[in-house]
């Protein structure tokens, strides 16, 4: 078990390595060389994409803890099975949304996995230049005006100063507001959010990039976040971490029970984020498969 002394260690060095890759995250982005390419299953990659990695996985290096990246190398499940503690990180989330260049929703997760659960997490926008943060022992919090710095060095007292607890609303939106993705929307989607119709009534959807989703649900701007096609653990580790410390819960639709991490394969199934508002039965769902 993690002693408060080194929880708040760890947090300020995820807190930190998120605010310095986002920094250079930045300067890519206002650059006019976004340095893209294609990945094996022809998804885009950019030079933010493979620097902010490297600055993670430098500046997490110093805590002696494996890492699990979206860029690193493919680590096989015999070896990373064993892990009872480790970082899952994606140092740019919302690529897309990075190359559009249209609504700046992309992030940098972090996230601290404890017996293959997520513990700590951190999900800074350095666009909107908010952070949320969270552990599982203290909460979640969102802070404004969090400027990208390649030097970032908070304290923990720092963190957590000017810091707002999560969720900011005390109750359920009227109508139930629904977000899912911007770039990957589908058709199980979009019967979700019809089933939800039927049995709430009124519906917004909100169309959203990246792992925003899951602090909008910890925030309580918005009450659900369906996702229906197809995303990886490092994709949800963080967010999941921040809404479960607000009191939402990240459930597989198909099982019914809350996501998994460290599988064999690292696919997360269709899943739904439930802010602490809605009632564990909204909806009752088996998708098309």
């Amino acid at each position: 078990m993690l002693q408060r002394e080194q929880i708040d260690y760890l947090l300020v060095n995820a807190y930190n390595a998120a605010i310095r890759a986002g920094a250079r995250i930045m300067e890519i982005y206002n650059s006019d060389d976004l340095g893209i390419n294609l990945k094996s299953d022809n998804t885009p990659n950019t030079l933010a994409d493979r620097e902010a990695h490297a600055l993670i996985k430098q500046y997490l290096g110093q805590t002696r803890i494996p890492i699990l990246s979206e860029e690193g190398r493919n680590l096989l499940y015999e070896e990373r099975g064993t892990w009872d503690l480790f970082w899952m990180v994606d140092p740019l989330d919302g690529t897309r949304e990075f190359i559009r260049h249209e609504s700046h929703e992309f992030t940098v997760n972090i996230a601290l996995m404890v017996e293959n659960e997520p513990f700590l997490g951190v999900i800074y926008v350095p666009y909107f230049r908010k952070m949320y943060f969270s552990d599982m022992e203290r909460g979640a919090f969102v802070k404004e005006d969090v400027v990208p710095d390649a030097q970032a060095d908070f304290a923990i007292n720092e963190i957590y100063q000017g810091a707002q607890q999560l969720p900011l609303a005390e109750k359920k939106n009227t109508p139930i507001r629904i977000t899912h993705s911007r770039m990957n929307n589908s058709k199980d989607a979009d019967r979700f959010v019809e089933l939800v119709r039927e049995q709430a009534g009124a519906v917004e959807a909100m169309p959203v990039g990246s792992s925003l989703k899951f602090c909008l649900v910890a925030e309580g701007t918005a009450d659900l976040y369906v996702r229906t096609t197809l995303t990886y653990e490092w994709d949800t580790a963080a967010g999941h971490a921040i809404a479960a410390a607000a009191g939402a819960k990240a459930i597989d639709m198909i099982k019914q029970r809350t996501l998994k991490y460290n599988k064999n394969e690292l696919e997360n199934p269709y899943f739904v984020c439930k802010s602490k508002y809605i009632p564990d039965l909204i909806p009752s769902y088996s998708p098309n498969l």
